[in-house]
């Protein structure tokens, strides 16, 4: 069984380590897991020809995959985002998305249930921004979008202490931070992160990014993406299994 990671660039990627262990840890021999970093999503229609059973789709590709499946789970197509996909014969493939329910199991298990906060903003518009949304909104968690233009509620110039203050969680979606760009972070108004707030970056390499470093400083609740990461990443072998019967 061929698996694979479609995305560019994947020099950050834990995925090919995670599913080479978990190939070893099940005993499976003859499963193979390798990065295919595109340039263009274009380049993608040669892998569908060939003997992969599954793929699972990160940046930037999350969204542009859907003109390249036969068909589409219920939840991935409402979302608009689609990081898994599976071969379910003649080369025909399906898209899901395991992101949201990654996201939804590691959030809540972060978060105090007794007080999840109110109101949310989210940083970034692309696939990862709409798993998140998509969870928030199932929370009935006011979500407010900031983006570099203007398909947001909010551009990142326009973010002041007040809005920092009336969202107490505050999610980063974005590439901003991760490896090897580790210098890096959104530009917010990092002066009002407070101890009552509580920031989760879906980056996972670096463990700390710049982003949460801040917020740490400011006494912020912090979390990466790592096992958001390992969640999505069960979730999709579930469906390659369920897919393959092995």
């Amino acid at each position: 069984m061929k698996f694979g990671l479609i995305g560019y660039p994947l020099t950050h990627s834990f995925s090919q380590e995670y599913f080479f262990h978990k190939f070893q840890a099940l005993g499976l021999e003859g499963f193979s897991y390798d990065n295919f970093p595109l340039v263009d999503i274009e380049e993608v229609f040669p892998l569908l020809q060939k003997d992969f059973f599954g793929f699972n789709v990160t940046i930037p590709y999350k969204e542009k995959i859907f003109n390249y499946l036969n068909d589409i789970d219920p939840e991935a197509k409402t979302i608009g985002a689609v990081n898994t996909i599976v071969n379910t014969g003649n080369h025909s493939w399906k898209g899901f998305n395991t992101d949201a329910s990654g996201f939804r199991e590691s959030l809540l298990d972060w978060l105090d249930s007794n007080s999840i906060p109110e109101r949310a903003l989210v940083l970034g518009t692309g696939g990862a921004s709409k798993a998140v949304i998509y969870v928030l909104n199932q929370l009935n968690i006011e979500v407010s979008v900031v983006s570099r233009g203007f398909n947001g509620k909010f551009t990142y110039a326009e973010l002041n202490r007040q809005i920092i203050t009336d969202h107490q969680l505050i999610i980063n979606t974005t590439p901003v931070g991760m490896f090897p760009h580790i210098d890096q972070l959104p530009e917010i108004p990092y002066a009002a992160i407070t101890p009552d707030h509580w920031l989760f970056d879906v980056i996972y390499n670096p463990g700390n990014t710049l982003f949460l470093t801040r917020g740490e400083q400011a006494g912020a609740r912090i979390k990466n993406g790592l096992e958001m990461l390992r969640l999505q990443a069960d979730h999709a072998w579930a469906i390659w299994k369920l897919y393959g019967k092995f």
